[in-house]
């Protein structure tokens, strides 16, 4: 687990820290930060598990027609990108340091650092690092380098003179594991989902949970104990879900449920959008691992508010990996005020998960987590008063 996150330059992330747990549940604004936190997450977890930094053009594709430019502070790809992680074993220093400076060949990694115990991998612009090869070369990396070391190694893993000064950079990436941000959107987990045009290419769940019809499917036949528990989920969440079901051909798969309400079974689209969130929720859940982080936006989208306290619940369930289930570090933001009613009314049960965002044009975004559970109370309200402050002058315009 990611004990705590450094980030600098990146977004509207001048210079922010974050000590992270298990569960973290960022309040704060709309345009404060929070998304920007968990791309910067997304980002980095790329880059350790080798997505190259720079491409035949000198870009790095952060996302459809998004580049580094477009993220870096103030639009200055002057400035360096720095990413620096604490996990849970390391102490004062941090086990992973990354940073990404712009020049004449784009972006590229001007420093990495990767602490594995006593052992210290270096590469700036004094440090190298080197290892053999069977072929009887050493490879030697200095920056700046095109890609992570994780990258520029991975030619090497089944080499035998090369794996043993390069296993604490492919340990690394294990120990960070995956990163993913997601959006989800009722239409599109209800979308019909084609099969993939290419032979053997598996099918992908994008951010806004297009595809998680055909993962839940696969699951059916594969790990049957999990689809159970995901369909136990959503039927005790809402009565009047009796299965999940599916409706499939050569072309692909759509979700299906089977309810209380209809002899045959009712296609996603007609269902509603609580119990295709819930549905895209739990498959997330409960087929992650502890390696695994997810930022969740606004997972309290399309539940009636008197179900948010029952659903952070479950989330801080997952992440204190309860009852046997499988272990996740998840990273939620909100800003329902919904949310903060229920959590005012029991503000010791989630008063160490918060985190308050906010920003200004000098400081850029900031985090600050909360000392005393007293203080989720007076968080809560002056974020109440915030939101009607904001919005009362919206609404009198309206009526």
């Amino acid at each position: 687990m990611i004990r705590r996150l450094q980030i600098k330059n990146f977004m509207s992330l001048k210079d922010v820290s974050v000590d992270l747990g298990p569960l973290n549940v960022f309040v704060g604004p709309n345009a404060s930060g929070k998304s920007a936190i968990f791309k910067g997450l997304v980002t980095l977890a790329k880059l350790v598990n080798g997505v190259p930094v720079r491409g035949a053009k000198g870009e790095f594709n952060i996302e459809a027609g998004v580049t580094l430019d477009d993220m870096v502070w103030g639009g200055n790809s002057g400035l360096p990108i720095t990413f620096r992680v604490w996990f849970d074993e390391d102490g004062q220093d941090p086990g992973y340091t990354l940073e990404l400076g712009k020049g004449a060949e784009g972006w590229s990694v001007t420093r990495e650092e990767i602490r594995s115990g006593a052992t210290l991998i270096e590469v700036d612009s004094d440090h190298g690092f080197e290892h053999p090869t069977e072929r009887g070369n050493a490879r030697r990396h200095v920056a700046p380098l095109r890609a992570t070391l994780s990258y520029l190694v991975h030619p090497f893993v089944n080499d035998s003179k090369s794996r043993p000064f390069i296993e604490p950079i492919i340990q690394l990436a294990k120990r960070f594991g995956q990163a993913y941000r997601y959006r989800p959107s009722a239409s599109d987990i209800a979308s019909f989902v084609m099969r993939p045009a290419e032979p053997g290419r598996a099918f992908y769940v994008a951010e806004n949970g297009h595809g998680v019809a055909s993962e839940l499917q696969d699951l059916q036949g594969s790990k049957r104990e999990v689809f159970d528990a995901i369909e136990k989920a959503i039927c005790t969440l809402f009565p009047h879900i009796r299965a999940i079901g599916f409706r499939s051909d050569y072309r692909g798969v759509r979700l299906m449920f089977q309810t209380d309400r209809s002899e045959d079974l009712v296609p996603a689209p007609q269902e509603s959008d609580g119990v295709l969130l819930a549905t895209f929720l739990f498959w997330r859940l409960y087929t992650s691992g502890p390696s695994l982080k997810v930022c969740l936006e606004e997972p309290e989208n399309g539940l009636h508010p008197f179900l948010l306290a029952d659903r952070f619940q479950a989330l801080k369930k997952f992440a204190r990996r309860e009852e046997g289930l499988p272990g996740i570090q998840l990273l939620v933001a909100t800003h329902s005020p919904e949310f903060m009613r229920a959590v005012r009314a029991h503000p010791t049960a989630l008063w160490k998960e918060l985190r308050l965002v906010s920003f200004t044009a000098q400081q850029g975004t900031s985090v600050r987590s909360l000392q005393h559970f007293r203080d989720a109370t007076t968080l809560i309200e002056d974020y109440l008063n915030e939101v009607n402050r904001v919005w009362d002058p919206v609404v009198r315009a309206w009526t």
